[in-house]
């Protein structure tokens, strides 16, 4: 099943072969009450045709590099095939499957220890490990004894800075910005990006809570730019809050900010990064170890950011008052965006610096330097 565009370096890579899995279905698919009863058929039913991707569909290889999670049904499917095919399995930890479940569950479920013990037990039958964090790697030697080597994500060459010239064309074509452009340039608006996946463990309440606050202090006499906040991204909880902004544009609490969303290209969301002023990150970790993806991106883009700070491994990415800022409430998220979005900006351009330079490290140096290091020698 390909629900998502593929990455452009993927596609244009000529190695690499993308085998998409069947889509399961709809009966299985269910979400509320009814995931208890369905989501394990679900599982069951994937890992049958994981199998037969894995073993029938693909070649054999001295290695299989699989991304956790998701854990449930791949783990075992995969120790299963690489002992059949003599290939040594490599797990790449970006969070773990069973605090996701958790957030639908809650932690003490029986299905969520179920899913805990399964992580734990398959993963350490495996031949290696990378962390996306060094909190994740100190985690897993910790709890489950796993020596697991701190692979950071880094920017793919697809994100990059814009020139003034490039920024000025784009904003002018993208349809939620041309008739924006020129006061944008000028800095009369500032342009938020956010991307999110309208889950629960992104909070879009914070963001419309301090934008609803910027705008009173805005409409109060405080000599404020308008926001125009873009978010991108699909997901369960996106009409819900769809409905609560067009609440609060009715009750005109959003007079200095228009916040519309947009679906784009991997390529356009690129140049959206690189146009902005500032990306928000949302991203409440389940584990408390993992990091969000889109602010790597975002520092790929040379745009500085402002994120939810309150777990063990933000420090790790974002370096306070360097390249970014953290917060814990919505009034902390309010007072960021009045400070950084004011009209000399210049604590916004301290940081826009700082993210540049975050930048400069790509995928490419990170994977050399741990990956075929430690691992694929």
């Amino acid at each position: 099943m390909v629900e998502s565009e593929v990455h452009p370096e993927v596609k244009a890579s000529s190695p690499i072969t993308v085998v998409p899995l069947a889509l399961p279905p709809k009966l299985l698919q269910a979400r509320g009450p009814l995931f208890i009863v369905f989501g394990p058929l679900k599982a069951i039913w994937q890992a049958f045709d994981l199998y037969r991707t894995l073993s029938y569909r693909t070649q054999a290889a001295k290695f299989m590099l699989v991304q956790n999670p998701p854990s449930i049904p791949l783990l075992a499917v995969a120790l299963l095939v690489c002992w059949l095919r003599r290939s040594r399995l490599v797990i790449d930890w970006h969070n773990f499957g069973w605090s996701v479940l958790a957030l639908k569950l809650g932690r003490r479920h029986p299905l969520v220890l179920v899913a805990k013990w399964y992580e734990n037990f398959f993963s350490q039958l495996a031949d290696a490990h990378f962390a996306v964090t060094e909190a994740m790697s100190k985690y897993l030697l910790r709890t489950i004894g796993i020596r697991a080597f701190a692979l950071h994500d880094r920017p793919a060459q697809l994100f990059q800075p814009l020139t003034e010239v490039q920024r000025a064309a784009f904003l002018s074509r993208l349809e939620q910005t041309s008739q924006f452009a020129r006061d944008l340039e000028k800095g009369d608006w500032r342009l938020v990006v956010s991307s999110t996946s309208w889950t629960a463990d992104e909070d879009f309440s914070l963001l419309l809570d301090a934008i609803v606050g910027y705008c009173r202090r805005a409409a109060s006499g405080e000599r404020l730019p308008k926001i125009l906040a873009i978010i991108t991204g699909k997901g369960p909880q996106e009409q819900y809050y769809m409905q609560r902004i067009k609440a609060l544009n009715q009750q005109n609490l959003l007079s200095h900010a228009i916040i519309t969303t947009a679906w784009l290209s991997s390529e356009d969301y690129a140049l959206l990064l690189g146009a902005a002023d500032l990306g928000v990150s949302l991203h409440q970790s389940t584990s408390g170890v993992d990091l969000p993806m889109k602010v790597v991106d975002m520092f790929g883009a040379g745009l500085p950011v402002v994120g939810w700070g309150q777990y063990e491994s933000w420090p790790e990415l974002v370096r306070e008052n360097i390249n970014g800022r953290g917060f814990g409430s919505a009034g902390q998220l309010e007072e960021l965006l009045v400070e950084l979005l004011e009209a000399d900006a210049k604590a916004l351009k301290k940081l826009r610096i700082g993210a540049l330079k975050e930048g400069d490290r790509r995928w490419d140096d990170e994977w050399a330097e741990v990956a075929q290091r430690h691992v694929f020698r």
